[in-house]
């Protein structure tokens, strides 16, 4: 049984090597994608293709589009590649067993992982990913400030106006945020 390990960038990667690395993260991708979409019907998993398609393939030629990212994308990206290698490790090591390698379990670990290299490279799913999270974010931040103003609304409607106090300490630390 041959395993063949997703790249691992290391920490003195340069923005070059990082995107190397991508290139390699693609190729191995796209090698186990198939593999994985028959696997994830087979476990009945609940879109079809649970792994949709990858997007341009990444060549050394154009990664001048890459290379003029921020350095916060970047940065997503090398974390994130480091962390499907590190659970790709884990899954080796807790399903090493060539039995165990085809279980049920360990497929699923498997496939999921392919499925965040699919979605690390592609940059549209991952966009919109980023629009998810920022519109959420801007959601939760709305709610502290609308509550932060009814706070003071009712601060100022009290009768005993100079004697109370705004509970900053359940303003900041509720339970909803």
């Amino acid at each position: 049984m041959e395993i063949i390990t997703p790249p691992y960038p290391k920490n003195s990667s340069s923005p070059r090597n990082l995107y190397q690395a991508l290139c390699e993260l693609y190729a191995w991708t796209a090698e186990h994608r198939d593999w994985a979409n028959i696997e994830a019907s087979r476990l009945e998993a609940p879109e079809s293709p649970w792994i949709s398609g990858l997007g341009p393939i990444p060549t050394l030629e154009n990664s001048d589009k890459f290379l003029n990212l921020s350095v916060p994308d970047m940065f997503m990206s090398w974390q994130i590649l480091r962390q499907i290698r590190e659970r790709f490790d884990d899954v080796v090591r807790n399903y090493e067993a060539e039995i165990d390698w085809q279980s049920d379990a360990c497929v699923y670990h498997r496939i999921n992982i392919i499925r965040m290299a699919s979605l690390l490279l592609n940059s549209e799913q991952r966009e919109a990913k980023g629009e998810e999270f920022k519109a959420k974010a801007q959601r939760d931040f709305l709610k502290k400030v609308k509550k932060a103003f009814q706070e003071i609304e009712n601060f100022q409607e009290d009768k005993n106006y100079g004697n109370s106090q705004i509970d900053f300490d359940n303003l900041f630390n509720s339970e909803e945020n």
